[in-house]
């Protein structure tokens, strides 16, 4: 294989350690030497002359829903072109390989992949994408499979069968167990099913990751109840998207980083993830009041389409009971094209056009058949800062892989990375972030050889211009690549060049943890 040489970098080596100027040379998918500037021999190597720029580990996306994207788009645009080396999906309590056939974006492979850990690292290992990628197994998705959206406890049957298919993932290369206690079916599991489910965990060093109960009202009481099921399992906890959610909460957040530093202090390994916006972004019907939020999207969008008096009883609900503001809710993406002219439009102004009060213009939207993403201004500018500055918060884009050509979506999926740099930086050192950015979260996810620049560990890199990365990306033109990166190798490969003439490789693979 191709010897490469990166000469006159300026080298952020994911350890924390203080920035210098390096060669360093790669070859067979691995670093095998770093010394300072001008100390390596060029004879036999591709040399890759950085001019001063920065050369950074890859980028690790902690809270990603790629499942069944890292198949449809190997190329990995999205994430790739922000310096994402490694993509970690199944987070929020879904697994794609585990869902029903109706709802599955991996149609061809069903009938091999579906309740098989196994089958479906094969199938994205062979889609042969640009990025690396690791696999959470998710609650949601194990109590659909065995039964269905019940509201009830599982039998003692149902939790053991749960327990053996997450057993089987961890065995096969899962790197953790995932909840999202907001969404159906989660949401009517109690702590001690979580609990009980969290035990296989258990000497395995990985880690669980939750979409807690509540972001908002009760969000000090699901952060103790994340730390509880974490110590049912491996002790190792990984808190999503950490937010005060609503403004009557971001007073609450202190109190929640004395939670989380309380856990730490203990001993538990406690990390969290965050995207850097202050909108959040989930599908429209997540708005639903009582008892309309217990019906699934499909049945829910269902009844809407066919009966004109449900739609009015539940328009005449959400008036009454949603709490939203409707000039902070943006329709950001869609499966129906007919929702694509609303893309980056609040609902307000979604029922001007419609010429109908924006809870009706909801219920138009659902009635399509189908939920549209929407994008929600719950959160403030300075809470996302004083998160950020925390040496335990790591970026997370809650997004899944978007292609260039994709429409609308929510600009973290481009803008995560840059964005998180650039905001934490004002607290933190560029070093101390860069391993934020890699070393931690690879350490976290047990990520054998990765994360840092160091001989003997794979060559996931970055170099890119620090002084200027950023991203262009907005509720209007999401789909744009970030500035300042100017190229992405993984596994010692070039999978990213901002240069659509300079030839790319695919050479990610699937990350099975021990």
């Amino acid at each position: 294989m191709e010897q490469l040489l990166f000469t006159n970098v300026k080298l952020y080596d994911g350890t924390g350690n203080a920035p210098f100027m390096a060669d360093v040379a790669v070859k067979d998918e691995k670093i095998i030497a770093v010394e300072k500037s001008g100390s390596l021999n060029k004879t036999g190597s591709t040399v890759i002359d950085g001019k001063g720029l920065d050369l950074t580990p890859g980028f690790v996306d902690v809270h990603s829903h790629s499942d069944a994207r890292m198949i449809q788009i190997p190329t990995g645009d999205s994430k790739i072109s922000q310096g994402i080396t490694v993509d970690v999906s199944g987070n929020c309590g879904f697994s794609q390989y585990l869902a029903d056939v109706d709802d599955n974006d991996l149609e061809e492979h069903t009938a091999r992949v579906r309740g098989n850990f196994a089958a479906y690292a094969d199938v994205v290992e062979q889609a042969q994408s640009a990025m690396n990628s690791v696999h959470l197994c998710g609650h949601n998705s194990l109590r659909e499979y065995v039964m269905g959206f019940d509201e009830r406890k599982p039998t003692s049957e149902e939790m053991r069968r749960m327990k053996e298919l997450l057993a089987d993932a961890l065995a096969h290369g899962a790197a953790g167990f995932s909840s999202g206690l907001a969404y159906l079916p989660g949401r009517y599991a109690d702590t001690e099913e979580l609990k009980e489910l969290a035990s296989v965990l258990k000497g395995t060093g990985k880690t669980y990751a939750t979409h807690i109960r509540s972001e908002g009202g009760t969000l000090l009481e699901a952060l103790e109840e994340s730390i509880e099921v974490a110590r049912a399992g491996d002790n190792n906890l990984q808190i999503s998207h950490l937010k005060t959610s609503g403004n009557s909460n971001w007073h609450k957040l202190d109190a929640a980083f004395d939670i989380i530093e309380k856990a730490i202090a203990n001993g538990m390994d406690v990390l969290a993830d965050r995207y850097p916006y202050i909108y959040s972004c989930t599908t429209l019907s997540i708005i639903m009041p009582e008892p309309y939020c217990k019906l699934d999207n499909p049945t829910l969008c269902g009844k809407l389409k066919e009966s004109a008096s449900f739609r009015a009883e539940v328009a005449e609900s959400l008036k009454l009971h949603c709490s939203r503001d409707w000039d902070r809710m943006l329709i950001v993406d869609s499966m129906d094209a007919s929702h694509s002219p609303y893309f980056g439009m609040s609902m307000s102004e979604i029922g001007k056009i419609m010429k109908c009060h924006p809870a009706e213009a909801v219920v138009n939207l659902l009635s399509s058949g189908i939920s549209p993403g929407a994008a929600f201004g719950t959160m403030c500018e300075e809470n996302l800062e004083k998160i950020l500055s925390k040496p335990y918060v790591l970026p997370g884009s809650d997004a899944n892989i978007r292609a260039y050509s994709d429409g609308g979506t929510h600009p973290r999926a481009f803008g995560t990375c840059p964005w998180f740099y650039r905001i934490a930086t004002k607290n933190d050192t560029p070093e101390s972030v860069i391993r934020r950015m890699s070393a931690l979260p690879c350490a976290k996810f047990k990520l054998e050889s990765r994360g840092i620049i160091a001989p003997g560990y794979f060559a996931d890199l970055v170099l890119l211009d620090l002084d200027n990365f950023s991203s262009p990306a907005d509720y209007a033109r999401p789909n744009q690549k970030a500035k300042g990166v100017l190229g992405v190798y993984v596994n010692g490969k070039l999978a990213y060049s901002p240069d659509p003439e300079v030839p790319v490789s695919r050479p990610g693979k699937m990350l099975r943890v021990k």
